[in-house]
């Protein structure tokens, strides 16, 4: 992974949050920029109109905090020998752990998809893995098979 330019995004929760270029450049694909119109609460928009955080924003604020928490791992129990390596590659899988959402968020993996014998993924974790496989495909984004086959397995541990 490349550890080039990163860029502050302002969120009212937050506050100011530092993204890799990694990151970026997932946050600038089409395939994230659709995270905006899922909402975090589903159907609930519905019935609390206040509650309007949508994935977008939360996918943002995982990958922050994931950042925050294993950066305080690594300076607070140097034991854990953690490196930036590490670090940027939590950051991304945080980023990206909700890119298999589909319309209405879990009602979609639970009414469509657990019905619906003609699809092969049926969580939005397997869908996630997915777009960023596919994500990282098409737009040639620099990272190598085994950081990819390490942020899916985050999104979506086997184990």
């Amino acid at each position: 992974m490349s550890k080039s330019k990163s860029k502050l995004i302002f969120d009212p929760l937050h506050g100011y949050m530092k993204f890799n270029s990694i990151c970026l450049q997932i946050i600038d694909t089409p395939e994230f920029q659709r995270l905006r119109n899922i909402k975090q609460l589903g159907s609930c928009y519905f019935v609390f109109p206040g509650a309007s955080h949508n994935r977008f924003e939360h996918s943002l604020g995982v990958a922050f905090l994931a950042n925050q928490l294993i950066t305080n791992l690594k300076n607070n129990q140097p034991e854990l020998k953690i490196t930036d390596s590490i670090i940027n590659l939590i950051e991304v899988a945080g980023l990206c752990h909700d890119l298999g959402h589909g319309p209405f968020s879990h009602i979609f993996d639970y009414k469509f998809c657990s019905n619906n014998d003609k699809i092969k993924f049926k969580n939005h974790e397997d869908r996630s893995c997915l777009m960023f496989e596919y994500i990282i495909n098409k737009y040639k984004i620099n990272l190598d098979l085994k950081e990819i086959e390490t942020i899916k397995e985050l999104i979506n541990p086997k184990k």
